[in-house]
């Protein structure tokens, strides 16, 4: 039996936009490593596809870049329709993070990104024990609404304790992170404006 298997759409294109990210800024990897402290092996790893970084990393990493999560998932869209739709099955998604280091995190983006955007909207798909333990800090305003599992939410130092059906909202510039605290795998509706994570 032959069994197709396809790579996540964004999972295909980011460490290509990584790397054109960089050169138009004109940095060797060795210099953006030492811009955010990482090895120049471990850059040209993400930018060959071949590993994936944390939530953290990826968000000093685009920051040095003078860019965003979200424009990694840019997506195009028909400006003649008013309506943007992204189909479930065909939903851009970044995996971040390791398993093993349990830090794991999938980001399926749910509305395209580009010029002019003004909400980043994405699932963040922690699995269990996994999150995002280095604080994150950013212009802008969060909401986020929880669809399954459990979320310990640390906000400028206050930890609250998040369930399905519950909702949160915070200033991105307060220091950020979370942890899934359930035993199976937690989903949440993360809304950022402006697209700034």
């Amino acid at each position: 039996m032959n069994v197709k298997r396809e790579a996540p759409l964004s999972a295909l294109r980011i460490g290509a936009k990584l790397r054109h990210a960089r050169l138009l800024l004109g940095l060797s990897l060795t210099q953006l490593g030492a811009k955010i402290g990482v090895t120049e092996g471990y850059l040209s790893k993400l930018e060959n596809d071949r590993s994936q970084a944390s939530m953290a990393t990826l968000h000093k990493l685009t920051q040095a870049l003078g860019t965003n999560i979200s424009e990694l998932f840019a997506t195009s869209r028909d400006d003649a329709s008013p309506v943007f739709v992204i189909r479930a099955e065909k939903r851009p998604k970044l995996v971040t993070g390791h398993r093993r280091a349990g830090n794991r995190v999938t980001l399926e983006t749910l509305i395209p990104n580009g010029p002019g955007s003004l909400l980043q909207a994405s699932i963040h798909v922690i699995a269990p024990d996994g999150g995002n333990s280095e604080p994150l800090s950013h212009a802008g305003q969060e909401f986020g609404f929880v669809l399954r599992g459990e979320l310990e939410l640390h906000v400028d130092g206050q930890s609250v304790n998040v369930k399905e059906g519950d909702s949160f909202y915070f200033e991105s510039p307060l220091p950020h992170w979370y942890d899934n605290v359930s035993s199976g795998e937690t989903r949440v509706l993360w809304v950022n404006t402006p697209p700034t994570f």
